[in-house]
């Protein structure tokens, strides 16, 4: 990475981290994968069940297997058929696990969990349930401000995701929120987290990369 790219991610890292802290999040900064990895395990050690939302940014890290291995019943509906009982019943334990393990669409330098999301729930259980909340997002996922979190669902996180469902949504071809009315639309919710939630402990775990949409 070009020297002034680097110092500049320097910057807008620890101002996001201290705008995060400010607002009760827990935040950490982490160099590498490995240490991201610990960070989690540590957090995981005290608890029996761990949910996993629909997150390309953990799953990359290969944190659910880890926590199988280490004796944890990870409730993960992607390995369930859609929409069947079973799957459903799986994201409905994903609020109710000891720990909650998922991504974000935008965070915001100035101290802002931002998503959108089509079923909801991974905003349930981020904001009321699990004890603990682990979110994990790389550097791409930080932007100034609120205004700009929604236009980076609307013109990066929503259409990409869509593309990779295989979804037949006007955002796909256009490669922006066109505010459709599609049957397969997945933005139905949006969700600002401003500050902790007065049950509940987020933790944000910043990598030093890209990650996910």
């Amino acid at each position: 990475m070009d020297e002034f790219v680097q110092a500049h991610m320097s910057i807008v890292v620890s101002a996001t981290v201290e705008a995060l802290r400010k607002h009760g999040f827990g935040a950490e900064f982490f160099a590498t994968r490995d240490d991201a990895v610990r960070f989690i395990m540590e957090h995981a050690a005290d608890c029996q069940t761990v949910g996993i939302a629909g997150t390309h940014s953990a799953r990359a890290l290969g944190i659910v297997p880890l926590l199988e291995q280490a004796g944890k019943k990870v409730y993960d509906h992607w390995k369930l058929k859609l929409g069947t009982p079973e799957e459903l019943e799986c994201r409905k334990m994903q609020s109710q696990a000891d720990l909650f393990i998922s991504s974000t669409n935008a965070l915001t330098m100035t101290g802002e969990i931002v998503n959108r999301e089509g079923a909801g729930n991974r905003t349930n259980a981020m904001t009321f349930g699990p004890r603990k909340t682990i979110i994990v997002a790389g550097t791409n996922k930080i932007v100034p401000n609120i205004d700009a979190a929604i236009a980076r669902l609307e013109n990066v996180a929503g259409p990409v995701r869509a593309m990779s469902l295989k979804r037949k949504t006007p955002c796909v071809k256009a490669g922006r929120c066109m505010d459709c009315d599609s049957p397969e639309r997945i933005c139905r919710i949006t969700s600002i987290i401003h500050r902790q939630p007065m049950f509940s402990k987020i933790t944000v775990a910043i990598l030093n990369e890209h990650l996910g949409y």
